[in-house]
């Protein structure tokens, strides 16, 4: 039962806005849970709400309006320079990966490629993170 408290806790952290796979996937591991499980359920918990915001935000911009589009100055020179993949790229480490999917919606990306593209970079933070967590872990219980 405490195990289960445990992966649902590191769900829920990773569908909370701003706080992202990165630092989740470190806590679990710190909890005691074994990477690549940890690393499957911080993915999911935080695509998930990618998903949500996706399907949403045209039914919110339709009741609330526009969203407005004053955004960072780093953030609009990645959306500029780099687009859709460079947003979705660098969105978990500069935005957070919701704000990085509304930011892209709002600037008139495509809700699919925008949905392929946000999934696609929290795939490969989320094996980045679990090795390297992975890594890190081995390193602090290794017995010389």
């Amino acid at each position: 039962m405490e195990l289960l408290i445990k992966y649902t806790v590191v769900f829920l952290l990773a569908a909370t806005p701003w706080i992202e796979l990165m630092v989740v996937i470190p806590m679990g591991a710190a909890m005691g849970l074994s990477v690549t499980p940890l690393t499957i359920v911080a993915f999911i918990g935080n695509a998930l709400p990618v998903f949500a915001i996706i399907a949403l935000f045209r039914w919110w911009e339709q009741r609330r309006g526009p969203v407005q589009r004053r955004w960072s100055e780093r953030a609009t020179r990645v959306w500029d320079r780099y687009g859709l993949p460079g947003l979705a790229l660098l969105g978990p480490v500069l935005t957070g990966i919701h704000l990085a999917a509304v930011m892209a919606l709002a600037l008139g990306a495509w809700r699919r490629q925008t949905a392929q593209w946000m999934v696609a970079s929290l795939a490969v933070w989320a094996v980045v993170t679990g090795v390297v967590t992975a890594a890190g872990v081995e390193w602090l219980t290794r017995s010389d």
